[in-house]
C-alpha cells in the first residue's frame, strides 16, 4: 500500500487520528516517531499521547523538524560530506548568506568551492560546527543521496511508522526529505495537514512546491501517496463551517459540522453576525469573545489595555466558544461579498489567516465593523441585546 496523505480541516481530530492510530502500532509491537514544527504542536502531542494511552511510552517520539533533519538525517551520516561534527543548529529566519539588509551574497557561501567539493560555510556557520536551519533540508536531501538512502533505511529499522504533521508549513527541500524516505519506507509513512492553514513556513527561498495546490499535486503525482479527506468539524456549528468552505473555493471538501449539542447557556446566541464598533464595550461585556486581530496593534484605540487577543497567527491550534475578529481592509471585502479579494496577492497568508481565524470559534463568530459600513454586510447586526436583530435598515 502507498504511503499517506491525509488532508485535515480546521477542528477534524487530526491529533486524535495521529494519536490513536500511534497507539495502535505501538500495542502491536511498533515504535512511533512523530515529526512536526511548532513546539506548541510537540507539547500538544505528548500531554494527548498519555491522556489516550495512560502513561508515556518510549514506544512513542515526539521530534521538532529540526531536530528531526539533524539527528536523524544528518548527523549520523555527515561524514558522507563534513569531517567534524555538527552539535547543533544555528536558526536563521532569513538568508544566512545575504548581506544585512541588501540582495548581495557574501562572498564563498556558494554551495561547491572551486575545485567542485561541497562548501561547509553553505550549511555552516563559520565555526562549522553549527548547521543553519533554513538549510538542513537541502543538506539532509544531499546527505541521502550520497549515503543512498541510508537515513531512511536506518529509520525503517526504527520505526514503523513516521508521522509528519503540519506538512501544510513544509517547502522546497522538506518534500525533497520526503521524498527520499518515500522511495524506501513503504507504507509506513502518514503525512497529516491542513493547506488551508499555512500560516508559518519552514525556510526561506522560493524552491517548489510552495502553494497548496502544488504541495497536494507532489504528494499525489509526484511520490504516489494515496490522498484522503477529513472533512468533519467537530468543533465549529455548521455555519461557521459554511462560511470557511468559501474562502478556498473548489478546493477541498465540503465541511461537515459534527456538532451535534449546543450548551444552553450558549444556544441564544450563536452564528455568524456583525458588531459595531460604537458598541464593542457592550459586546465585549455581554458575551466575553475572544478577540483575534490582524496584528498586536489593531484596534488599540477603541480596545480596553488589559483585554487579552490574539493575533490571526498566534491563535492558530486553538479554540473558543465566541470569537470576535476585527478584519482588515482585504478580510472585510470579502465577508462584505467580493470574492475576488485575495485573487492578485502573491501569496495565501492573507486567504489562509481568515480561514484560521474563523475556524477558531465553536458557536458564535463576530466581525467587529465601523458603524458607517455595517449596512453592506450579509449578516444580522447585533442589535445590544442577547438576541440578533436583522441588517440595520438605514
Amino acid at each position: 500500500m502507498p504511503n499517506k496523505l491525509w488532508i485535515a480541516g480546521a477542528g477534524s481530530g487530526k491529533t486524535h487520528k495521529i494519536i490513536t492510530d500511534a497507539i495502535d502500532v505501538i500495542k502491536g509491537g511498533g515504535r512511533v516517531l512523530v515529526v512536526t514544527y511548532t513546539t506548541n504542536n510537540q507539547a500538544e502531542l505528548r500531554t494527548r499521547f498519555i491522556e489516550l494511552y495512560g502513561t508515556s511510552s518510549e514506544c512513542f517520539v515526539v521530534k521538532g523538524l529540526f531536530s528531526f533533519y539533524l539527528e536523524d538525517m544528518v548527523r549520523p551520516y555527515q561524514s558522507e560530506v563534513f569531517t567534524d561534527r555538527i552539535t547543533t543548529i544555528s536558526f536563521t529566519e532569513n538568508n544566512p548568506h545575504l548581506i544585512s539588509g541588501t540582495t548581495y551574497y557574501i562572498e564563498d557561501r556558494a554551495e561547491k568551492s572551486k575545485d567542485g567539493s561541497i562548501n561547509p560555510l553553505h550549511y555552516l556557520t563559520p565555526c562549522k560546527t553549527k548547521a543553519y536551519s533554513g538549510l538542513l533540508a537541502k543538506l539532509a536531501t544531499l546527505i541521502a543521496k550520497r549515503s543512498k538512502d541510508a537515513p531512511a533505511k536506518r529509520l525503517k529499522e526504527i520505526y514503523q511508522m513516521v508521522f509528519f504533521d503540519e506538512v501544510q508549513d513544509l517547502v522546497g527541500w522538506d518534500y525533497d526529505v520526503i521524498k527520499s524516505l518515500n522511495k524506501v519506507m513503504v507504507d509506513s509513512i502518514c503525512c497529516v495537514g491542513d493547506f488551508r492553514q499555512t500560516i508559518y513556513t519552514t525556510t526561506f527561498g522560493h524552491k517548489a512546491p510552495q502553494t497548496p495546490q502544488q504541495k497536494i499535486d507532489y504528494f499525489v503525482s509526484k511520490m504516489k501517496f494515496e490522498k484522503n479527506s477529513m472533512p468533519n468539524n467537530r468543533r465549529c456549528i455548521q455555519e461557521i463551517c459554511d462560511l470557511s468552505d468559501t474562502i478556498h473555493p473548489g478546493l477541498y471538501d465540503f465541511t461537515i459540522s459534527s456538532v451535534e449539542k449546543i450548551p444552553d447557556e450558549i444556544a441564544h446566541h450563536r452564528g455568524v453576525f456583525i458588531v459595531k464598533q460604537s458598541q464593542v464595550t457592550d459586546y465585549l461585556a455581554s458575551f466575553r469573545p475572544q478577540v483575534l486581530r490582524w496584528s498586536s496593534t489593531t484596534g488599540s484605540k477603541y480596545l480596553p489595555s488589559s483585554l487579552i487577543c490574539y493575533t490571526f497567527g498566534s491563535c492558530k491550534g486553538l479554540s473558543f466558544d465566541r470569537v470576535l475578529v476585527i478584519p482588515p481592509d482585504k478580510h472585510l471585502k470579502f465577508i462584505s461579498g467580493n470574492i475576488k479579494a485575495f485573487d492578485k496577492d502573491k501569496t495565501e497568508e492573507s486567504r489562509n489567516k481568515l480561514y484560521v481565524a474563523i475556524t477558531r470559534a465553536r458557536y458564535s463568530l463576530a466581525f467587529l465593523v465601523e458603524d458607517m459600513l455595517v449596512n453592506d454586510l450579509p449578516y444580522p447586526v447585533w442589535d445590544g441585546t442577547d438576541a440578533l436583530v436583522t441588517k440595520m435598515e438605514t
